[in-house]
Formats: structure tokens, sequence, C-alpha cells
């Protein structure tokens, strides 16, 4: 097997179209980036891998059984441009709004942005598959915090409009806008926004060492053991955040609202740990709407402590369940 790492088939861009791998073992192939446009010589085990990476880690499927699959929640996603006749996620967005530079505008979609929306609220995929996202769509590539931040803030003001019930509580932000390790310009902007959803009850979910408190890591295929950190780069753990699968994970493709595709990550970014996470809280607000959003996210993390710092969706359900009188 050559030393790739990223071995899918674009579509328009065709990189590696041509070219027919080797399967390789299967601790080799688990840690590996391909697509359903990949070639093998084998492609059993490949097909068998993505499928498995499109499943909910941690039993999602049963609470999703149980009617708790964000049914009347609203939430809201700023990331990349999104594709948004995607089957796996189509029937989900209710809203789409667009931010660039005066006389631009985005592309059809991004890589981003299908990845985040089908774990967010897709069908097979998502933690909260019948969501209602409000989708805002960004230039990221320009590193310009001011779009984003422009976002939160439509997201703020449209938040004052609707009655408490279609309220959004929860913003999954896959990105590092502000603090010492972003390299985005202008994040004064977004540190003022945030300032205002906090004060308005909003919880955002971002990549940040000063506000984030998500942390990688993935079911091991062999065992189905949870590993911290990356495949092959293991992290000593952080006993402040929660750790999320966000490796070996399927997530929907498509740039150009045309070919629908899904992509599977041995090695994933926290990204893809942001929209799990914030799934796992609409849930929560789905089965008891009374509590606010800081409250959600402490039981979310009160009930990953006890678990060793890993999400524990059902622990976290039965938490919100006895919560179930109270508003705070």
């Amino acid at each position: 097997m050559e030393k790739f790492e990223d071995i899918r088939v674009l579509e328009p861009i065709t990189h590696n179209k041509d070219k027919v791998y080797t399967t390789p073992p299967i601790e080799k192939l688990v840690t590996l980036d391909f697509n359903e446009n990949t070639k093998w010589n084998d492609d059993k085990l490949p097909k068998q891998i993505l499928k498995y990476g499109k499943i909910p880690p941690f039993d999602i499927y049963d609470l999703h059984a149980m009617g708790i699959d964000g049914t009347g929640v609203n939430v809201a996603i700023i990331d990349q441009p999104l594709a948004l006749a995607h089957p796996e996620y189509k029937d989900n967005v209710v809203s789409y709004k667009t931010y660039a530079p005066q006389g631009r505008t985005l592309p059809i979609s991004s890589m981003h942005g299908p990845g985040v929306a089908s774990l967010l609220v897709g069908k097979q995929i998502g933690t909260a598959p019948k969501a209602k996202l409000h989708y805002y769509a960004v230039p990221s590539w320009l590193r310009d915090s001011i779009y984003p931040a422009r976002a939160l803030e439509d997201i703020v003001e449209q938040n004052k409009k609707l009655p408490d019930e279609e309220k959004i509580k929860f913003v999954s932000v896959s990105a590092c806008h502000s603090g010492k390790a972003s390299v985005f310009k202008n994040s004064k902007y977004w540190d003022e926004a945030m300032e205002k959803a906090k004060k308005a009850g909003i919880l955002v979910l971002e990549v940040t060492a000063e506000n984030g408190f998500i942390s990688p890591g993935y079911i091991d295929y062999m065992d189905k053991s949870f590993k911290y950190g990356y495949p092959n780069a293991h992290k000593d753990r952080n006993k402040d955040n929660v750790y999320i699968p966000n490796s070996l994970r399927t997530v929907a493709e498509c740039y150009d609202n045309k070919n629908f595709s899904y992509t599977y990550w041995g090695v994933g970014g926290v990204s893809w740990a942001i929209p799990y996470a914030t799934g796992v809280l609409c849930l929560g607000q789905q089965v008891n709407p009374n509590l606010s959003a800081v409250r959600l996210k402490q039981i979310f993390i009160e009930t990953a402590k006890k678990n060793d710092n890993i999400v524990a969706p059902k622990t976290f359900i039965e938490e919100v369940k006895k919560n179930a009188r109270n508003k705070c």
C-alpha cells in the first residue's frame, strides 16, 4: 500500500480518479480517508468500514428508536457552504443564509458543510436526525471572523422574534474564530458576538481552548473500546473536557448538488466531534425543553465525568429526565 492517508476521489476535481488501490490490512484501512469513489482491487472490506462509520457511536440509534431524535428542536450551524440537495439531510434544512464579501457569492458547497450537517441532523449519520437545521454559510477560507460573527448576531436577533419553543439554544461551529490558536483576523467581532449569544441564552459549541469543552476520540473498530485522541496518536486525557468520537466516521459528501456520496474519515478533526455533541444536547432539549442551554451543558459534562470523561448519551438523557420539572 502506498503511503497515502487521503485517497479520496474528489468530484469535480477528480483527484486520484484512475488509481486502483490494493486493499490494506484492516488496521491500516481504518485509519485512511477514502470515499465511495475510491477504487479498490477488493472493495468488500472498504464498503463495510464506510458503512460502519455511518453509525453514530454509543447506541444513539437506541435513543432514536425511543422517539428521542431531535423532534421539535431548532438548531444552527455556522460553517462552510452546504449543498442543500443531499438526501442525507435535505429534509432537515429549514433556512439557509450566506455571508460573503460585497459583490461576491459563495460556492455551492464544500467538504466541510455536508460533513457537519450530516453528523448533526443526517438521517443515517446524525445524532439528532429529526431536528430542524438553520444553516449559516461563511467563507472560512478567508480567515476573517467578521463573517461568522455576523451570522451569530443574526441568530441572536432572530431568536428574539421566535416563541420559546422555536428558539435556537445550540449553535455548532466547527472552527476556531478567536483565541490563541486562531488564525482568523477580526477575532474581536466574534468575541463580541459570543458575548451577545451568551446573554441571550445560546450555547455555541466551538473549537477553542478558551471556550471549547470537546476533545477527540474514537471507537476502536476491532475491540469496540473507546480510545482518547486520534488513531496512532493518542493524547493525554483532559480532565475538564468531554471526549467525543470524531475519527472512524463517515459523513455526507457533495460539491455540486448533483453527485451525492459519502466519505470515510479514518482520522477526523475535532470538527466532526462538535456536531455530534450538539446533536446529543438537542436530544436533551427535546426531552426537557424547560432546561436552559447552560443547564443541559452542565448535565452533559457531569454525566461524561462519571464515564471517564467520555460522552454518555443514554445517561445524559436519563439525568435530563430527572430534571423534568425544573426550569433553570
